[in-house]
């Protein structure tokens, strides 16, 4: 039985990914700190027969993302398919965002993705097959003032998946970097940039299930980089030929 191990799976674009797994017949491995929706999903998926358990922890803790790789080790299990989704953003003036908030962010947006990528990405390695998507944002490829930590986390998380594609080639593992635009979800919530999807009505948005479906797709086919929609592929495009004085200020504007 494939298994598919998912973070950041009760929300938005993860928990739409892991209906699509669920869907294929994959065995769930869900992680998430919502232990109630947890255990709801699980819940469903074995009245459907679908084989699921589930991990309630925080992974801006990596001790928690250890325990929960050390414990599918001692189960021997590795998954066939890596979403490391899980991660969460800040918004206004850097020198005021409180530290612990953007250093939480930056552990679990950077530091727990970089440490299951390896862990799981050597494992795959091993047995010669797996596909890993994490998931980034256009916002990788421009700094985004009023959300500068933000886009920096995200693009560590596309050029580090880029390089880890490159580096395993021809082992049967595939890496997939998801580069979403502006989706409706509730990370707008969390980072306090509801008015980015006021502002940003001229952009190309989409909902968590469009995305979603784009993704699965995209990994399934192994394709390294995936921008969603294309007109966000035409402004990441269109970014190349831009002063990054115009391209900052253009971000700025979306954000306050």
């Amino acid at each position: 039985m494939k298994t598919a191990f998912i973070t950041g799976a009760t929300e938005g674009i993860g928990y739409e990914l892991s209906q699509l797994f669920a869907r294929d017949g994959y065995r769930l491995i869900i992680v998430a700190r919502n232990e109630a929706k947890l255990a709801h999903m699980v819940q469903q998926w074995k009245q459907q027969g679908i084989d699921a358990y589930y991990y309630a922890n925080d992974l801006s803790d990596l001790s928690q993302a250890q325990m929960i790789y050390a414990d599918l080790q001692r189960k021997g299990i590795t998954p066939d398919c890596v979403v490391n989704n899980a991660g969460f953003g800040t918004s206004g003036h850097f020198t005021d965002i409180d530290w612990e908030q953007e250093l939480r962010m930056m552990q679990l947006n950077i530091i727990t993705l970089a440490y299951f990528t390896k862990q799981f990405a050597h494992d795959m390695k091993q047995g010669g097959a797996g596909r890993i998507m994490n998931v980034a944002s256009t916002a990788s490829f421009l700094p985004v003032p009023y959300m500068a930590a933000y886009a920096g986390t995200k693009a560590f998380v596309r050029n580090l998946s880029e390089a880890l594609a490159f580096e395993l080639k021809d082992t049967g593992v595939s890496i997939t970097c998801l580069c979403p635009g502006v989706t409706e979800s509730k990370f707008h919530q969390t980072a306090n940039t509801v008015n980015t999807l006021q502002k940003a009505r001229l952009l190309p948005q989409a909902t968590a299930a469009d995305t979603a479906a784009f993704a699965y797709k995209a990994m399934m086919k192994g394709k390294t980089l995936a921008i969603h929609k294309l007109g966000n592929q035409l402004s990441v495009f269109a970014e190349r030929f831009l002063p990054r004085c115009v391209i900052t200020r253009m971000a700025a504007s979306t954000t306050v």
